[in-house]
C-alpha cells in the first residue's frame, strides 16, 4: 500500500474544522478533483513536522489541480534581516478569476470541559496547543502580514488588494466517551474522531482488553484506521503506550472491536 497516498486520502477526507468563525472563511478542497491526480507525483523525502508535512498534500494537490495554479508556497517575509512572518499559499483561482491567500492549518484537539468558555475547550494532546490561540494568531499576526509594506516585494507586481482571504483549517477532535454521540458548539461534528482518556482509566476498563490495538506513527496519524492490517493484543498495545506516557506524550490508538469488526481511533493522554 502506498502510504502516502494513504495519508494524503486522509488529509482530503478530514473536515473542515468549521464554516466561518471570527470572520474566518473556510476553503474548501473539491474531492472529485483527485480522480484524475497522479499520485506517481506525490513525493516526500524530508523528514517534516505533521503540519508542514499535510502542508506538502495541500501543495500536491494545487499542483494537480485544474482549477488554481499556485503561485508560491511558505513565503518567508524577512525585512532587515529579520523574519516578520510566513505566508503559506498565494493561489490563483481560475473559475473565480481572483488571487487568493490561504493559510493552512491541520489540528488534532481534544474537548477538554473543566474550561468554562467553549471555544478554550479544544486544546493539544499534550496540553501545549490550543484552538483559541490559533484563531488569535491567525487574526492577529498571520493573515495581516498580507498588508504590510514589506510582504509587497514578494508578491509579484499582483495588488494586495485583488487577494481575498481564507483559511484551510482542518480537524480531528476527541471528546470524554460520556460525551460520544452527542453534539458540542462550535465546530463542524463532523471533525469528531473518537474519545480520549488516560491510562489509568484504559487500563481499569475491562471491555477493553477484549480489542486489538495499533499505535500508528505519528505520520500515519492522518491515514483512516480501516486502512490498518496489522493488530496487537492490549498487553502489548499497553507496552508501547507506557512508552509515550513515561515521556509525558499523549498518543493516538487504534482499536479494532473483533466481534463488530469495527475500528475506532482514539488518545490515551499522560494527563
Amino acid at each position: 500500500m502506498n502510504n502516502l497516498k494513504t495519508q494524503f486520502l486522509g488529509f482530503i477526507n478530514t473536515p473542515s474544522l468549521f464554516n466561518e468563525l471570527n470572520c474566518l472563511n473556510q476553503f474548501e478542497l473539491d474531492i472529485n478533483e483527485i480522480n484524475n491526480f497522479d499520485f506517481s507525483q506525490l513525493n516526500i523525502t524530508q523528514k517534516l513536522p505533521l503540519g508542514k508535512r499535510i502542508e506538502r498534500f495541500f501543495e500536491f494537490y494545487m499542483q494537480q489541480s485544474i482549477n488554481y495554479e499556485l503561485i508560491k508556497s511558505n513565503i518567508q517575509i524577512i525585512n532587515n534581516k529579520e523574519t516578520l512572518g510566513e505566508l503559506d499559499f498565494l493561489l490563483f483561482d481560475k473559475r473565480a478569476d481572483r488571487y487568493l491567500h490561504v493559510e493552512h492549518i491541520y489540528k488534532y484537539y481534544l474537548y477538554d470541559e473543566s474550561f468554562s468558555n467553549e471555544i478554550d475547550r479544544f486544546i493539544g494532546p499534550n496540553q501545549d496547543d490550543t484552538f483559541a490561540k490559533k484563531i488569535a494568531k491567525l487574526k492577529d499576526k498571520q493573515l495581516p502580514l498580507l498588508y504590510k509594506n514589506e510582504t509587497q516585494e514578494y508578491l509579484e507586481n499582483i495588488d494586495i488588494n485583488s487577494f481575498e482571504q481564507k483559511v484551510c483549517f482542518k480537524g480531528n477532535i476527541y471528546v470524554p466517551i460520556h460525551l460520544l454521540g452527542k453534539d458540542i458548539p462550535i465546530i463542524n461534528n463532523a471533525c469528531i474522531k473518537g474519545f480520549y482518556l488516560n491510562r489509568e482509566v484504559f487500563l481499569k476498563q475491562k471491555e477493553f482488553r477484549d480489542y486489538e490495538y495499533f499505535l500508528p506513527q505519528r505520520n500515519d496519524w492522518v491515514s483512516d484506521c480501516n486502512t490498518n492490517e496489522i493488530w496487537k493484543t492490549f498487553d502489548e498495545a499497553i507496552d508501547e503506550i507506557n512508552l509515550f506516557i513515561n515521556h509525558k506524550k499523549s498518543t493516538l490508538v487504534w482499536l479494532k472491536n473483533k466481534k463488530e469488526n469495527k475500528m475506532q481511533s482514539f488518545f490515551v493522554t499522560w494527563w
